[in-house]
């Protein structure tokens, strides 16, 4: 008897567990929604919620749909000699904009950063989200090439990894 309750409690535990992957994205999730509310007080909150909704799910059609490869540089590779249709960062960067244009919100307006221009292997180019009528060095990096993939966020000044400038005016 003692047995089956074990069995039983286990079978009831193991059905609602819920998977650490899961719940990390959720609060990636999260966080970015927080981050895009905190850009100016006239952020619409819903606006912001949708936004990072929406990124983290183009994100993930867009790595399913470019077939991506790890690590980045070998999926460019691919691209550049013909093996692979779509998948540098520029394609990342404008299918997003494509996509949050879409959305037609009214909180937010959209820009391209480069970082490095000109320089052949490390030139990188992203989709940054500003407040409307904000400036670009307060927007927010959404980055997902770099990780394959998965959204990279960050606060333009804040990205250790890229040093960004704005690449032409608002793309709304």
């Amino acid at each position: 008897m003692k047995y089956i309750i074990t069995i039983l409690l286990s079978i009831l535990f193991i059905g609602c567990t819920t998977s650490n992957i899961q719940v990390e994205k959720n609060l990636a999730n999260d966080k970015l929604a927080i981050l895009l509310s905190s850009l100016n007080e006239k952020v619409d909150k819903k606006e912001a919620q949708t936004l990072s909704n929406e990124m983290f799910k183009q994100a993930e059609f867009l790595k399913e749909s470019y077939g991506l490869v790890s690590p980045p540089l070998f999926h460019n590779f691919l691209v550049n000699i013909g093996v692979k249709e779509k998948g540098l960062c520029w394609h990342f960067a404008l299918d997003m904009l494509k996509h949050a244009k879409s959305l037609k919100l009214k909180s937010f307006d959209y820009y391209f950063g480069v970082a490095n221009l000109g320089d052949y292997w490390k030139e990188h180019n992203t989709l940054v989200v500003t407040c409307k009528s904000c400036n670009f060095e307060n927007g927010i990096v959404l980055d997902p090439w770099r990780n394959s993939g998965e959204l990279f966020f960050s606060k333009v000044k804040n990205d250790d990894e890229y040093e960004w400038f704005q690449r032409g005016g608002k793309r709304n």
